[in-house]
């Protein structure tokens, strides 16, 4: 059928035969793929494939019913001044795409959102009282029947802004038989990350019985067969694995009108672009799409332009300061020295927590090696420190028991590998210890990240040892930029991991040359002034200068 050939695994796929796309089919209801298509990234020119492959529609076609929609006569008699009071306060902007109607009204109140009674019977059963911004802004324009483009600060409630209107749409449509495809879809880059969305549309779906499946790798393909054939409303999946079943026929994409493309940042980072192409280029023509990312570089304007319908942007928060509520620290240390310091540390604060000091907060230890997660984990445990470990050598119920036995706090540190962690919403985690710093800036950014979330405040701890130099250099002016005000000194994307190999390469022959002498670049948290040599000085002057089309980094990884 033309589909992009996937391992049966949901490892970020590199470079092994993810590089197919599909013949769009015009639609007068969605911009047809075009230019925006190169842009974006294709690996080659599209070839044919078998539209009915995908979109077949076992007994007969349902086009989807886009009820309408409105909100309270309260809601609806509010004036401008008074909407834009409401914005103002929860920290909410948005962008209606130009000649297009106003955006709806921001609603505090879930009651006079109008949903549907079985979903309010559940938000109270779930004892949620008011809505977050996110949902008080992303519910009312999803109802609306309006695409989104949604960057929201983490730890913000996003999932739930999706979850409900997605129920409520499926509430509108006829039921699903056996052999029908679902209705709504959304997809999310780790297994992690869609079993908490999975849950939380469960809660709002509960007396309403709506049927989800999850779809991900990690399980037999054979076990979520089943669920798919007999028919389910909402499937929630990672891309590699909703492509095996497609390409199986063991769903199809002819009833799909509610798509939810979460963190696609970090989808396109890990390799799944001709995935979600490959699904967004088959779906029924009358269809809605809300795409939530964290950051906002130019890779996700162009997927948005070339996919979603003249969408309304939301952005809630301060999504371009991702670590201003993390204390960054960085510490010097040789390979042989990082355990006992890492043992030191987290000991210490055991100790305190123990004899009438504050408790110890849920920490986050990044190593790079998946073995190394094991050693280091049984380390901690032999020194009095309960740890659990998560990487990828481990099974889906290895994983699920180290993430339940560390979100419910029974064990205070979690060692972990980048890409184990990835996704990983856990409230509460008060500090990040990279215990060997990644190869990359953005990935930094991400981990450090973890913490600090939805206005709290966090620490991030890192060893560094010599071999990271050109890294911590970057760390440094960073922070120096950010504190003077610059809120795109953390920015991410392709075009940021551009200019980072450039400045990269020019570190290396700065190096050669051996340039010398000092220069003071500001102070970090602690008061400490953070030095820079006049050599490196070049990366201040890039960092000032960041553009800001390449999007900042949020907070890491929303719920």
């Amino acid at each position: 059928g033309g589909l992009v050939a996937r391992n049966g695994s949901d490892a970020a796929p590199g470079g092994s035969g993810a590089n197919g796309s599909s013949v769009a089919r015009d639609s007068p209801q969605r911009p047809t793929p075009n230019s925006h298509a190169a842009a974006a990234g294709d690996a080659e020119p599209p070839r044919a494939t078998s539209h009915s492959r995908l979109a077949q529609r076992h007994g007969g076609s349902h086009e989807a019913r886009f009820e309408s929609w409105k909100p309270s006569e309260r809601v609806a008699a509010l004036t401008d001044a008074q909407i834009s009071e409401i914005r103002q306060r929860l920290n909410v902007t948005v962008k209606a795409p130009e000649g297009e109607p106003p955006v709806i009204t921001p609603i505090e109140s879930f009651m006079d959102m109008n949903l549907h009674e079985n979903i309010r019977t559940d938000i109270t059963h779930h004892k949620y009282t008011a809505p977050t911004p996110i949902q008080c802004q992303g519910i009312p324009i999803a109802l609306s029947g309006r695409d989104i483009l949604g960057c929201a600060e983490t730890g913000s409630g996003k999932t739930a802004s999706f979850a409900i209107p997605m129920i409520q749409h499926c509430l509108a449509q006829p039921p699903v038989r056996s052999g029908d495809g679902p209705i709504g879809l959304v997809l999310a880059p780790t297994r992690e990350l869609a079993q908490q969305i999975e849950k939380e549309v469960q809660a709002f779906g509960r007396t309403s019985r709506t049927r989800t499946s999850i779809v991900v790798g990690g399980v037999q393909m054979h076990e979520q067969r089943h669920d798919l054939q007999r028919g389910v409303d909402i499937v929630v999946a990672t891309p590699g694995r909703f492509i095996d079943h497609l390409q199986q026929g063991n769903t199809n994409l002819g009833r799909v009108s509610f798509v939810v493309l979460d963190e696609a940042d970090r989808m396109l980072d890990m390799g799944f672009e001709p995935q979600i192409k490959e699904v967004m280029l088959h779906l029924q023509p009358k269809h809605q799409t809300l795409l939530f990312s964290a950051t906002m570089p130019r890779e996700i304007e162009e997927l948005a332009k070339v996919y979603l319908n003249k969408p309304v942007t939301v952005k809630v928060g301060a999504v371009s300061t991702p670590t201003a509520n993390v204390a960054q620290t960085l510490e010097h240390a040789n390979e042989n020295t990082k355990m006992d310091l890492l043992s030191a540390l987290l000991g210490e604060e055991m100790h305190q927590s123990q004899t009438g000091g504050p408790p110890m907060t849920l920490t986050v230890v990044f190593v790079a090696q998946k073995n190394r997660c094991d050693e280091v984990a049984e380390v901690l445990n032999s020194d009095g420190i309960p740890s659990v470990s998560l990487h990828g050598g481990l099974s889906q119920g290895e994983r699920e028991y180290a993430l339940s036995q560390f979100s419910a706090g029974k064990v205070k540190v979690l060692v972990a590998t980048d890409v184990a962690s990835r996704g990983l919403d856990i409230k509460g985690i008060g500090h990040v210890v990279n215990m060997d710093l990644p190869k990359q800036f953005e990935d930094y950014v991400h981990r450090i990240g973890r913490t600090g979330r939805a206005g709290t405040r966090g620490r991030a701890t890192s060893f560094w040892a010599d071999r990271d130099s050109f890294l911590v250099t970057q760390i440094k002016t960073a922070i120096a930029e950010l504190e003077k005000g610059n809120t795109f000194a953390f920015a991410t994307g392709k075009e940021a991991r551009q200019q980072e190999r450039e400045l990269a390469q020019q570190f290396k022959a700065n190096m050669k040359m051996g340039v010398a002498s000092t220069g003071v670049v500001q102070t970090d948290d602690a008061g400490t002034a953070v030095k820079v040599d006049d050599k490196y000085a070049f990366m201040a002057k890039a960092a000032a200068t960041a553009s800001t089309n390449a999007g900042a980094a949020d907070a890491a990884w929303d719920d």
